[in-house]
This record gives C-alpha cells, structure tokens and sequence, in this order.
C-alpha cells in the first residue's frame, strides 16, 4: 500500500494572481495603473509603464508531507523611490492579511527596502515574504 501524494502549487503564480486580485480596485495613489507579472520589466527607458511589480520565488521547502513554503520576492519599480516604497509597504500589508485557495498565508521575512535598479536606475523597492502553500492530494 502507498500513501496517497500531496504536491503543492506554484507559489510564484499562486502569489501573482492573488496580489492581482487584491490590488484589483485601490484607491492608493500608488497602485494606479500597476502591472503585476512574473516577468523582467518590460521596454526600453522611454517606453516602460510603471508601476510595475515582479513576483519571483526564491526557492520553495518542504519540511513534511502537508508543510510546504517557498520564499516570494517581490519587486516594485515606480517612478520615485517614495513611491516604489509606499506601493512595497501596501502589498506586503495585503499579503500578510491574505490567504487564497492556493496559500494559507503569508510571513514577512525583509523589507520593504528601497534601492534603485543596477540595469536601469529606475527607483526599486522590493519585500520579501515567506508563503505557507495549501497542499493538494493528486489522485493515485
């Protein structure tokens, strides 16, 4: 006889489309018109939409058959540094009151920190968390 087997979800686009989700609608002036994707930011220095934010994981753990985690790095690029904190500090508050059909929830780990791009020197700000993921039982 064999257990039966968990797997988890993807916690980058488990993470991405719940942040679209509660962004969705707010009325903070720093989270107009964003983009969240889990790709490199887009365009060239004149063409580029901001803001933009950028879920990357980190590397995923799993320490027993139903605790799975993963660290999730979120990356906020706006058009001053105030800002790309400010939209920073709102997500991280958002995801840390979240939970979803894929995460239980999430735990702060750093930041938000504020930097500015090494490629571009857009203002950048970037928090990183910890998200605890649901299991999901896979049929034999």
């Amino acid at each position: 006889m064999t257990d039966v087997p968990i797997a988890f979800p993807d916690p980058q686009l488990s993470t991405r489309d719940l942040l679209r989700m509660l962004l969705a609608g707010r009325t903070e002036p720093e989270a107009a018109d964003v983009t969240v994707s889990t790709r490199v930011l887009p365009g060239d220095d004149t063409s580029r939409s901001l803001p933009y934010v950028r879920v990357r994981t980190n590397g995923s753990l799993r320490d027993a058959r139903l605790n799975g985690r993963a660290s999730v790095q979120i990356s906020v690029w706006h058009r001053d540094e105030g800002l790309a904190v400010a939209l920073a500090t709102l997500i991280e508050a958002l995801l840390l009151a979240a939970t979803s059909d894929t995460i239980r929830g999430f735990s702060p780990v750093s930041g938000p920190l504020p930097t500015s791009d090494p490629d571009n020197g857009l203002p950048l700000a970037f928090t990183t968390l910890t998200a605890r993921l649901r299991p999901r039982l896979l049929t034999p």
